[in-house]
């Protein structure tokens, strides 16, 4: 028969071994909840609260100082589908609109042609404002193809304007400046997975944003882009082209006098053929008088 003292040995024994146990079992778990130093892919990520899940949500990265300082001052914002005015189309989902089956309200704008339909697949998106491409590419099927332009406001504030579910994106070098209207993509069904549109969003923000849910309980950090476009929209009688694609222009045709100057020098008409039609051809070729 166990004595008194020897009880109470083992009831410590006991009491003290759970104790470990649930104290090494404390550590684990706030250690798995903890990020992996290893895991760091951006010198962002150490700002990461220690109590932070993992995996972190990389759709939002902190911009870096360098896209900050080149996001381009955007003073006049126009429509992204249709002309300058949005004519030839509507809203088919406006900012905010509750949509009880895709879990809440609607953080951009869906914007169709008016005829309906896949209709306007293909048509022209446009950049609403001067801005630098931040992002192009697919977050998810889900989103389709997407581009994400950063500007900076007249009063200082940086946003960011959201182009989704396209079915092409121009061939333009991420850390470009685009010039307001200039073409950015075409209007796409995310691999089918709607009828054509473009969703549009605008959002404030010194992240990229790029996958966030479009519909939540809020909106987050959206703003109404009608608003943006009401604000910031062109004088009629001061509207001229973006100089940035006028810039473009120039830089291009500056390149395109430098070929024809070394071909005309070569006087090669095998490569005249292909960059010429053939009435041109003898005029390139007679030498300056």
């Amino acid at each position: 028969m166990i004595d008194k003292t020897t009880s109470r040995v083992i009831v410590g024994l006991l009491v003290t071994a759970g104790v470990m146990v649930a104290a090494f079992a404390w550590y684990k778990a706030r250690d798995a909840a903890s990020p992996d130093a290893g895991a760091y892919k951006n010198i962002y990520d150490v700002d990461v609260p220690q109590s932070a899940p993992i995996p972190v949500d990389y759709r939002l990265i902190l911009l870096t100082p360098q896209e900050l300082a080149k996001a381009p001052l955007a003073d006049v914002f126009v429509s992204p589908l249709g002309d300058d005015n949005g004519a030839f189309t509507y809203s088919a989902q406006g900012f905010g609109a509750m949509n009880a089956a895709r879990g809440g309200r609607h953080t951009g704008q869906d914007l169709n042609g008016i005829g309906g339909e896949n209709t306007d697949e293909g048509l022209p998106v446009r950049a609403a404002g001067r801005g630098l491409l931040i992002y192009a590419g697919e977050p998810s099927p889900d989103w389709g193809n997407v581009v994400v332009l950063l500007h900076r406001l007249p009063d200082g504030r940086f946003v960011q304007s959201l182009y989704a579910h396209l079915k092409t994106i121009s061939d333009i070098p991420l850390g470009t400046i685009v010039g307001r209207g200039e073409q950015i993509g075409t209007v796409g069904t995310a691999h089918g997975n709607y009828l054509a549109h473009l969703h549009f969003e605008m959002i404030e923000s010194i992240a990229h944003e790029a996958g966030m849910p479009g519909y939540g309980k809020t909106t987050f950090n959206r703003i109404n882009p009608d608003e943006v476009l009401e604000k910031y929209a062109p004088d009629p009688a001061m509207m001229i082209p973006d100089p940035v694609i006028a810039l473009k222009d120039v830089q291009q045709a500056a390149g395109w006098e430098k070929l024809l100057e070394n071909l005309y020098r070569d006087n090669s008409m095998e490569a005249l053929d292909k960059i010429l039609p053939k009435e041109q051809q003898e005029g390139a070729l007679e030498p300056s008088p």
